[in-house]
């Protein structure tokens, strides 16, 4: 039976270093339902036709539709897999894990890759050159977008984290690391196991 996991970060961790890290060590592909669901709108087939429709209309797409989405698209993945940063509400969670159970897929893990000391984090992120060069250019909006993203994904995360089965949640707190890598991120996912 193949297996999925899904991958939460907190806000302005690296995701494309974590989830090349996860994915080696998991030996699963990655399914990035942001990228593949971009990819389906400029797609002319049905469902992508209808994803249209509802987003021309001014409305979100519906968990209905997105299971639809993502079922069709893990049947065309042999192996384990990856879900990125979905979902990102309970209804989102329901609706996923009866996918699942309909394509019987088992549901493995729910990884979150969270900062330990979030101001300090920051504190940290913005005295980089690159960083600093952002609020020197925007201003201190910058901080207070960071620090809003940061309270929603927070929020959103523990509220699938009190309805989900605390036994497949691996936390792995992260420092702030100006030279982050996929290796010390594979350390810091060994660890965890």
């Amino acid at each position: 039976m193949r297996k999925l996991n899904i991958l939460f970060l907190d806000w302005r961790l690296s995701r494309s270093l974590t989830e090349s890290a996860l994915s080696s060590e998991l030996n699963s592909s990655v399914f990035n339902l942001t990228k593949l669901l971009k990819e389906q709108l400029r797609n002319n087939d049905d469902l992508g036709k209808e994803m249209m429709k509802l987003l021309e209309g001014g409305e979100l797409l519906t968990t209905e539709i997105i299971g639809r989405f993502i079922s069709r698209n893990l049947k065309t993945i042999n192996g384990d897999i990856i879900l990125l940063e979905y979902p990102r509400t309970l209804e989102q969670y329901d609706g996923l894990r009866k996918v699942l159970k309909n394509d019987n897929i088992e549901f493995e893990n729910i990884w979150y890759f969270k900062q330990r000391e979030p101001n300090q984090f920051m504190k940290e992120h913005f005295e980089n050159p690159k960083e600093k060069q952002l609020i020197d250019k925007y201003g201190l909006e910058i901080i207070e977008k960071w620090e809003t993203e940061f309270k929603k994904r927070r929020e959103q995360i523990i509220e699938i984290q009190n309805v989900s089965d605390k036994t497949k949640w691996k936390i792995i707190e992260m420092d702030y690391v100006a030279d982050l890598s996929v290796e010390y991120i594979k350390q810091r996912i060994k660890d965890c196991t």
